[in-house]
Formats: structure tokens, C-alpha cells, sequence
């Protein structure tokens, strides 16, 4: 390792809160007085969704000081600010994920992954809708159906290991917690709304239990069978928990869904690439049944809230 990369290591980690909170500013001064209440990320290939937000200002991520570049074919690494039926929202349009920057020195990858999630917070936004693409591991899942996240297991490095950062909560002046508890991430309210947004797609809409690991690789057939009869996951991705787990640190309330883009046969095998994930979201019957259910849960909020 070079003494140049591990002094930017060294430098990115000694002023990791400042540095995020000039993310945060800069993206403040294009905010044009909105107050937005949702982060929405838009995970592997879902980026079409972002077509739904109205009147959108967009920031490329290189433009933003210190913000992750993304790196993966389906993630375009751009940030729309303006509405989504009536509500305020930032939505990001592609994702760092760990396995991208996990050879980064000084804990700095996972650091660079859940960047974001803490400028969304220092930006005061309240909520954090994921979205992700995953396999599906439960026998009753199919390629294009919907998987609301009721939990997860995370199997990833916790983002929360290291140093104690002095970032503060969400509506409040405490500190972030050192020890956070991590039941009932995924806020009922929020998730009622998003079960309620799938029901005209009933028959592809499911609940279960979401495993983060860190890829790149696609599972093992022992991996896969643990995971599904061990641990009792529905379905398995590479991302999300480790944002989750900071947007809970931050005081926001998460809300989630995976779209089941292969299945894992009853054997454990998963027999699937990268294009043929992309091709499962690329097709018109998912990208309208993600936009329906996502526009669906934002209607529902408003009226809610208004």
C-alpha cells in the first residue's frame, strides 16, 4: 500500500464528519427552500423509477464534494431532488456497495458505503425508503415479484464498528447512539402503507426476512441452503443493511422493498449472472409494477400527511 493512499485513508476517517457535512451543504444550497421528508434509493437497475419524481433538480454524485462514485453497470450515480406525488424527496439513483471499496484501508470502504445515508441525515431528512435486487430464496417467490423487508440479517461488516462519530439524530441535538438497537428497523406505519400499495399486485407482492452479504459472488448451493433453512432468510442480496443500520443510528424510520430478480432452485442452486439480473428489470411488466406500488406508497403518505 502506498503512504499516499493510506495518508488519504487516514485523512478521509479524522474528518469523516466534516466531510460529509460539506456533502450535505452543498447539496442544501440546491434544496430551493424544500424540505424533503424521504431518501429514496434506487437499487440495481430500479433507476427508472426515478422518472417519477416531478420537477426534479439532478446532481451528478461526481459533483457532490466527497460523495461515492458508483462503479456497477445499472447504477448511474445521480441525486433528484423535487416530488414524488406531492411528497419532498432526494432520490439517489444508484448505490456504492461494499464490495466495490472493501479493499480500502482503515475501515474507509464501509465508511464510503454508508455515506450518503449520513448526508440524507444531516440533511434533516426524516425517512429512508431502500430498494435493492435480490434472489429470491423462499420457494414461493418468482423472478419479478416484490418482497417487502419485514427484517434482516446482516452478514456484512456492521458500519456502526470503529470509531464513535459525533453526528446527532434526526430532529434532536444527541449524539448518535453507541449501541443501537436494531428491532423493529423497518417502521410498521411506513411498512403497513407499502403493504397496502402492493395489494392491486397481490399475487407477486410478499413480506420476509432480507440477508445482506457481500457478494460479488452469487451463492453456493450449501450457502444458499443455509441461508434459506438455517437462517431462515426469504431473500439475499449485496447491500442495504449497513444503510439501514446508520439511517436508524441517524433517527430516520426505514421502509424497504427487494425485487426477487433469479430464484434459488429447492437444491441451492442459483444459476444466474449480472446481465441476466438486469434483464429480469429492464423487462416492462417489473419497471410498472415497481413504479405503480412506489407511486402508490407516496400518494398514500400524502394524503396522510397533508
Amino acid at each position: 500500500m502506498s503512504l499516499e493512499r493510506l495518508q488519504k485513508a487516514l485523512d478521509f476517517q479524522a474528518f469523516y464528519e466534516q466531510k460529509v457535512a460539506q456533502a450535505a451543504d452543498y447539496i442544501k444550497e440546491r434544496l430551493s427552500g424544500l424540505k424533503p421528508a424521504f431518501g429514496v434509493v434506487l437499487g440495481s437497475g430500479l433507476g427508472e423509477l426515478a422518472g417519477s419524481i416531478e420537477g426534479a433538480v439532478t446532481i451528478p454524485y461526481s459533483d457532490i464534494p466527497n460523495f461515492p462514485m458508483t462503479t456497477v453497470p445499472g447504477h448511474e450515480g445521480t441525486m433528484f431532488i423535487g416530488t414524488l406525488e406531492g411528497v419532498p424527496v432526494v432520490g439517489m439513483k444508484g448505490r456504492k456497495h461494499f464490495y466495490e471499496v472493501a479493499d480500502g484501508p482503515l475501515n474507509t470502504g464501509m465508511l464510503l458505503t454508508v455515506f450518503p445515508v449520513h448526508v440524507l441525515a444531516s440533511l434533516g431528512v426524516e425517512n429512508y425508503f431502500v430498494t435493492n435486487a435480490s434472489g429470491g430464496l423462499n420457494p414461493n417467490y418468482k423472478v419479478g415479484d416484490v418482497m417487502i423487508i419485514t427484517s434482516h440479517i446482516n452478514h456484512m461488516p456492521n458500519p456502526l464498528l470503529g470509531r464513535h462519530h459525533d453526528f446527532k439524530r434526526v430532529g434532536s441535538q444527541d449524539q448518535v447512539w453507541r449501541f443501537q438497537p436494531m428491532n423493529g428497523a423497518y417502521d410498521k406505519e411506513l411498512t403497513s402503507l407499502l403493504r397496502d400499495a402492493g395489494f392491486s399486485h397481490d399475487s407477486h407482492v410478499h413480506e420476509g426476512t432480507y440477508m445482506a452479504v457481500t457478494g460479488p459472488t452469487y451463492e453456493a448451493e450449501a450457502e444458499a441452503i443455509a441461508f434459506r433453512d438455517g437462517f431462515k432468510a426469504d431473500a439475499v442480496g449485496m447491500s442495504t443493511t449497513p444503510e439501514v443500520i446508520i439511517a436508524r443510528n441517524r433517527g430516520m424510520k426505514a421502509v424497504g422493498f427487494s425485487c426477487i430478480t433469479n430464484v434459488v432452485t429447492e437444491d441451492g442452486i442459483n444459476a444466474t449472472s449480472h446481465e441476466e439480473v438486469k434483464a429480469v428489470l429492464e423487462s416492462s411488466e417489473v419497471k410498472n409494477r415497481l413504479t405503480s406500488i412506489v407511486r402508490k406508497f407516496f400518494r398514500s403518505y400524502q394524503e396522510e400527511n397533508s
